[in-house]
């Protein structure tokens, strides 16, 4: 067993500050849209289902989100107070399942939520191409995916992230990135920093976080016990607030830095995904979107629950980061609200949660980890 562990994702947080100024390069990058810092990017979609929900004059709105995905989203549709309406995922692909997604879609619908699930796709322009005649807007939920170069963003409004294992982190704050003529929802709560998020935008919490994801260090701690590593729990949204201007310093500065300095590395596991094709582990693929050059994580397939435990305990005990992600679909994520709980089944999501898995893509992740991995598979391969 190796006492060295990579995480299973890592970008460390840059120390530069610079001007409050550095904003505009980021609004540049969106098209010169409204853009608004939050508390977290939950905080952030949050408001955005806010303002679809001013949009319309639903008595009883609710939010189209998939099935699986992160527990935040059911936080966010609560904290807008609107019905998060889960459905059904793609048998093969990250995507809604076309037929359920035609099946949920009532008056009651303000948004859809369209989430890019670890740099994969988000299937927008498809959404958006069902919700045209039902002027239904989009959500494009980015919080696990920054390109370095301009793109299109088709949807109504996009939501960012900066928190820990985020493309841009920062350990905290999200933003908010709004459709021209879209009304303020943070005019409500007025912009603050609170005592954590001065401490998690300090240099020092900066430089804590950057040591201790090291390997040797971050395989002492994921060995302790209680740490939480990996855990996923829900947790209700308790701070929405708008961050302050000052927040830009960080922020503006950190994005130019990220643009030019790329560090997730698919590529680097081209030659074990071509090896484990033909072993029935495969690529996780969003439909209309290529595998992504720089994704969060590498997301992967096993044959079935059992393989895929076997392989990640295998893995993290060679050191190589791997992890089941969220572990299970959104019904049965710990804590989530009996609105929640109730609704399902959903068995597309389940096997998804049972059958993926995901390694590491970071700056740390060199030959020397792929050929070990190699070897770990094969190993388990020659086993079956």
């Amino acid at each position: 067993m190796s006492f060295s562990s990579l995480p299973p994702v890592r970008r460390p947080v840059p120390l530069a500050r610079g001007r409050a100024g550095a904003r505009s390069s980021m609004e540049g990058f969106f098209g010169n849209r409204k853009i608004t810092l939050y508390a977290s990017g939950t905080a952030a979609l949050s408001h955005a289902i806010t303002g679809c929900v001013s949009r319309s004059s639903v008595k009883s709105p609710e939010v189209i989100i998939p099935a699986y995905g992160c527990p935040d989203l059911v936080a966010a549709c609560v904290s807008a107070s609107v019905w998060p309406r889960l459905v059904e995922v793609a048998t093969t692909h990250w995507a809604y399942e076309p037929g359920s997604l035609e099946a949920s879609l009532s008056p009651n619908t303000v948004a859809i939520v369209a989430v890019n699930l670890l740099g994969l796709g988000d299937s927008c322009a498809e959404l958006i191409r069902v919700c045209h005649d039902r002027n239904i807007p989009v959500i494009q939920d980015s919080a696990q995916y920054l390109p370095r170069e301009r793109t299109d963003w088709p949807g109504d409004y996009i939501v960012l992230s900066f928190g820990r294992g985020k493309p841009l982190n920062l350990l905290h704050g999200g933003a908010l990135v709004s459709p021209p003529g879209a009304e303020n929802s943070s005019a409500l709560s007025p912009a603050r920093y609170t005592a954590r998020e001065h401490m998690l935008s300090s240099r020092a919490a900066a430089i804590a976080f950057n040591t201790l994801t090291r390997p040797m260090i971050y395989g002492a701690l994921s060995a302790l016990p209680g740490t939480g590593l990996g855990e996923v729990l829900y947790k209700p949204l308790v701070d929405a607030h708008p961050l302050p201007e000052r927040a830009w310093r960080q922020v503006g500065t950190a994005f130019e830095l990220y643009r030019e300095e790329p560090s997730y590395q698919r590529r680097i596991w081209a030659p074990a995904l071509e090896e484990w094709t033909a072993m029935g582990i495969t690529a996780l693929t969003s439909p209309g979107s290529p595998l992504p050059a720089e994704p969060l994580r590498l997301a992967l397939l096993a044959p079935d629950q059992a393989a895929r435990d076997v392989l990640v305990n295998r893995l993290n005990r060679a050191g190589l980061g791997a992890s089941r992600f969220y572990g299970v679909e959104l019904t049965r994520v710990a804590g989530v609200p009996e609105m929640v709980s109730c609704q399902g089944p959903f068995p597309n999501a389940s096997q998804l949660a049972r059958r993926l898995f995901t390694l590491p893509t970071h700056a740390l992740v060199h030959p020397d980890t792929v050929r070990t991995a190699r070897k770990v598979v094969l190993t388990w391969h020659h086993s079956q």
